[in-house]
């Protein structure tokens, strides 16, 4: 075989080679993309039974609302009624005070009359009682003549038919006067029954519409938050279907997947207990606020740190506050950093995979004790990392 031959295959089978990296390249970057297709379209399933859901309790809120809001129109028409009822009650109540003063005075007026006739009938009794029983005969056996007897008898019957008439009035006005003295306290407790029921009625109405404006605002409330729930869903939905049209253009163009199709998916650096929030808090022991551009997670000495995603070490090496650190650039202007690192294993320059082992977690440049500081950054600002990373179940 000819030099020229060997080296026209020799081209070919480099040929061939990098015809196949590409394809197997390519093949891994679709089987990737498609991956989170399936992923995300799971997630999106997921998300418009929960807005179905939020609609569902949302519309039988308005309901509710509805049937509560005519409740309290039938509650607001009854007070209406019982406070009119009421007035009716005191204008009945005040009219029949002012019998009862009249009433009063005309008592008074009878109760005098009545004392006088006690008065006069007394005399006249002490007086037939001191004439005894013979008092008639004693004035017709004294008579002169005839005449003078009929005149006498006469006399005596006018006096027998006054005393009669005196006693039968005494008895008819004692009567009068305490039938009117019954019916007037009979009137008076009717209309104090009847104003402590419209009283105790309207009481229980209000207690009536204050629970009900209770509910009212508790519904409110409730739909307000599952209103605002519904909103965030729908927009959660909204960036989803984004992001699958963004996976499924890059899947047919052969793109591979950014770090920006990788939020709330990356892979966490360590998994352990969060000891510190992103962004401002208020340090009881310094009694400061203390702005933090990452989190701190609590893990034991020498465990594995990762990276969260594709990319390549811009920096290794130490840093005051932060110890032994590693930065690594994602592309996009994307950046994480590493720290208190115990150990680094990879080298600045270097590309790393998503979840490949760049170092071990220590103490170094730390306050905390055992932990590992990360961060992430944007256009060289921080932004809040536990967004990005996938729910550790730990």
């Amino acid at each position: 075989m000819t030099s020229s031959k060997k080296k026209f295959i020799s081209l070919l089978v480099s040929i061939s080679i990098i015809i196949v990296g590409v394809f197997y390249a390519e093949s891994a970057n679709i089987d990737e993309i498609n991956t989170l297709l399936i992923k995300e379209k799971s997630e999106l399933k997921k998300l418009k039974r929960e807005i179905s859901r939020q609609t569902g309790i949302l519309n039988k809120m308005s309901k509710k609302e509805y049937s509560n809001l005519k409740n309290q129109r039938i509650l607001d028409g009854q007070l209406k009624i019982k406070r009119r009822e009421l007035k009716i009650y005191n204008w009945n109540l005040k009219i029949n005070e002012n019998k009862t003063e009249n009433l009063a005075a005309k008592l008074n007026e009878s109760k005098k009359n009545i004392s006088l006739q006690q008065e006069l009938m007394g005399r006249r009794i002490r007086m037939i009682y001191k004439e005894g029983k013979l008092f008639p005969v004693k004035i017709m056996f004294s008579s002169e003549t005839f005449v003078d007897l009929l005149k006498r008898a006469k006399y005596i019957d006018k006096i027998m038919a006054y005393d009669k008439l005196v006693f039968i009035n005494y008895e008819n006005e004692l009567k009068e006067l305490n039938r009117k003295k019954d019916a007037l306290t009979h009137a008076k407790s009717n209309i104090l029954l009847y104003k402590k029921k419209a009283t105790a009625k309207k009481k229980e109405i209000l207690g009536e519409k204050k629970k009900k404006n209770l509910f009212l605002a508790k519904l409110n409330k409730e739909k307000k938050l599952n209103r605002r729930l519904r909103d965030e869903l729908v927009n959660s939905s909204k960036q989803l279907n984004k992001l699958i049209s963004r996976l499924e253009t890059k899947m047919i163009n052969g793109e591979g997947v950014d770090i920006v199709d990788k939020k709330g998916s990356l892979i966490p650096p360590v998994i352990g207990h969060l000891l510190t929030k992103f962004g401002r808090k208020r340090d009881k022991k310094l009694n400061a606020y203390i702005v933090s551009n990452g989190i701190h997670i609590q893990i034991e000495k020498g465990s594995v740190v990762r990276s969260v995603f594709n990319g390549k070490v811009l920096y290794t090496g130490t840093l005051e506050g932060y110890g032994n650190i590693i930065i690594v650039g994602h592309g996009l202007n994307y950046h994480s950093l590493y720290g208190h690192l115990d150990e680094i294993t990879t080298l600045s320059g270097k590309d790393v995979r998503s979840g490949q082992i760049i170092g071990r977690s220590g103490d170094t440049g730390s306050r905390l004790g055992e932990s590992v500081y990360f961060e992430m950054r944007h256009n060289g600002k921080p932004i809040e990392p536990t967004a990005w990373l996938i729910k550790s179940k730990k």
